[in-house]
């Protein structure tokens, strides 16, 4: 019950942060930072696309607790949505932005983020977009239950997801004739094709850091036929306790 209760309030705080930073970007920073001028605006970076998701995911996690404990319904459809996204997307996009990002900053950072960045976008709303986004997650995970799905589908989910991606990047790169970072413009093909590569194992191990999280936090996932039979097991052991009553 406590869990419960931290999870919820996890979930407010969460999204109450997310919308001030949101309205503060969109206010103090905007125009301001020079890549959002250019084709694809705010929406070609990683950063923000994860930023946004983690803005939508906990959004939904505040409607699923209100219609489950205010309206007294279930969420299911909505839960199990939750749990797909946050295992296959979420999870590996935000370990991929915390990593590269601070791993690029920490060997040049003029490649990721110039010190004249430094008075465009404070500390804070930077540790918001590259920092926090993995802790939060890892608490969410040890909160709540989210079933991991297959790895199959997980690892379909987000290989799909990066190529979808990349693509975008291609695109900008050939409609706005730039680079999204510009750590891409010093590379050649190989050495860019070798990145990619390099990203989608990372992106990989990520998902599988995830689901062991999960199996460390709720043990190992159930297959359908296993949840199945446990259902089925509860469900003869109460009728046979009601049996034994009369």
């Amino acid at each position: 019950m406590a869990a419960r209760g931290l999870a919820v309030a996890q979930h407010v705080v969460l999204f109450t942060v997310y919308v001030y930073s949101w309205l503060y970007d969109n206010a103090n920073i905007g125009d301001l930072q020079p890549g959002r001028k250019l084709f694809g605006r705010s929406y070609k970076y990683l950063t923000q696309l994860t930023f946004m998701g983690h803005t939508v995911f906990f959004a939904s996690c505040v409607l699923a607790d209100f219609i489950e404990g205010v309206l007294g319904k279930k969420a299911a459809g909505l839960r199990k949505i939750q749990d797909y996204v946050l295992a296959s997307v979420l999870f590996p996009m935000s370990m991929i932005v915390t990593v590269v990002f601070w791993g690029i900053y920490a060997v040049d950072r003029d490649m990721i983020f110039p010190p004249s960045m430094d008075k465009i976008i404070p500390p804070w709303i930077n540790h918001v977009w590259h920092t926090t986004v993995v802790p939060v997650l890892l608490l969410e995970m040890y909160l709540v239950h989210h079933r991991q799905p297959s790895r199959r589908a997980g690892l379909t989910g987000a290989v799909t997801v990066g190529i979808i991606y990349l693509i975008w990047v291609l695109i900008v790169a050939h409609v706005g004739g730039f680079w999204v970072y510009p750590f891409m413009a010093a590379m050649n093909n190989f050495q860019f094709f070798l990145f990619c590569c390099f990203t989608a194992v990372i992106g990989c191990c990520f998902y599988l850091l995830g689901e062991f999280c999960n199996k460390m936090f709720w043990g190992p996932r159930e297959t359908p036929r296993k949840e199945k039979k446990r259902v089925l097991e509860v469900s003869k052991t109460t009728f046979l306790s009601r049996a034994q009553l009369r």
